[in-house]
């Protein structure tokens, strides 16, 4: 039925139609590329399971598919063979045995490179930022922090060494002798414990941020009220004097903590968000790709679509049409191969045309 498109109405005032999502199904792939065994379990609204056992062929990338766009925090736990993850923002990280993967990425995507002769074996979760925070009570642990942080521009990727009791509550996800209810109750419960075990390895991995310190507890109120009110009107956004001068912050102590604090400069927090904003308009195929152009800053599209393809790997057009084959042909959170005409990076400078 349709819906609003949350966050999105000062690109959009119409509606979009809601696409049905499979739940809780079994991809088999055999082709020249891989032979692979895909499982995508939703254990309850909150925590989704994800199995994948795959011996590959040819060099290949595989990508999840997920085109909600409520917050999750994702985990990946490998039990044989490795992939190289790309967080398509310029994050870089992978999954082996020796080495399990916690992340938070802003678009929800990731791509997934598995070379050739590998026998890739990966137990991977999802769990809501909501309900990780009430799992530990609203007290989750300072290695964790980042993760669970609402709004995030950049990908959060936290790397850790993977013990045996990982990888032994991981292979029990993939005990086949269970089905239905229990199978599900299992997984839950094994979950949660790879959640606990890997936040006590984050803790005593953890080193503090010494530039953290420089920052009182009121100059990181300032901060977060200047995003907030930098976001809430992106077509007349305040300028960077008017945002410092409503902080009592400079401009360039103002740039640094959003460096720090959020991963981009007020610049580039600006024109990301705004280009999400037009990544969602787009898919839904009611507005032009000029006038979402003009809407987000750019007077001219060919500077749009460059800035887009470097936020997002890909041209507006193609972008679009990749997600719609994905939300069409295979379940939401599951895996697409994909021909990748390279990684995306966050642009450094401002387009010449955005305002």
């Amino acid at each position: 039925m349709p819906r609003e498109i949350a966050g999105v109405d000062w690109l959009l005032r119409g509606a979009t139609e809601e696409r049905p999502v499979r739940l809780g199904e079994r991809v088999e792939i055999d082709d020249a590329s891989w032979c692979a065994t895909i499982e995508r379990i939703q254990i309850r609204p909150g925590l989704r399971v994800f199995l994948t056992d795959a011996h590959v062929h040819k060099d290949v990338t595989i990508e999840p598919r997920d085109n909600r766009d409520d917050e999750w925090m994702a985990s990946q736990i490998g039990l044989a063979g490795r992939a190289e993850i790309d967080f398509l923002d310029g994050r870089h990280s992978y999954t082996s045995t020796d080495q399990t993967v916690l992340f938070r990425a802003p678009r929800r995507n990731a791509a997934f490179a598995i070379a050739a002769g590998t026998h890739y074996r990966s137990v991977g979760y999802g769990l809501e930022i909501g309900d990780i925070v009430r799992l530990f009570d609203g007290d989750v642990p300072p290695a964790l922090h980042e993760l669970v942080e609402p709004n995030i521009e950049q990908s959060r990727v936290l790397a850790l060494r993977t013990d045996r009791s990982i990888r032994t509550l991981a292979r029990a996800i993939f005990a086949n002798d269970l089905n239905g209810p229990l199978r599900r109750l299992m997984m839950e419960a094994t979950v949660l414990q790879l959640l606990a075990w890997q936040a006590i390895i984050a803790q005593r991995q953890r080193s503090p941020r010494p530039a953290e310190r420089l920052w009182s507890a009121a100059d990181r109120e300032a901060l977060h009220a200047a995003r907030h009110r930098l976001l809430a009107d992106m077509r007349q956004p305040p300028t960077l004097e008017e945002l410092a001068t409503e902080t009592g912050l400079s401009e360039k102590r103002l740039n640094d903590g959003f460096k720090l604090f959020f991963g981009t400069t007020v610049f580039e927090t600006l024109r990301n968000e705004r280009l999400e904003h037009a990544r969602i308009v787009l898919l839904s195929d009611t507005v032009g790709l000029k006038e979402v152009a003009f809407r987000v800053g750019y007077n001219h599209v060919t500077n749009f679509v460059t800035a887009f393809t470097r936020r997002y790997g890909a041209p507006p057009r193609q972008y679009s049409e990749q997600s719609t084959l994905g939300a069409d042909l295979v379940p939401s959170g599951t895996v697409l191969p994909l021909r990748r005409s390279g990684a995306s990076s966050v642009p450094g400078g401002r387009a010449e045309d955005e305002t």
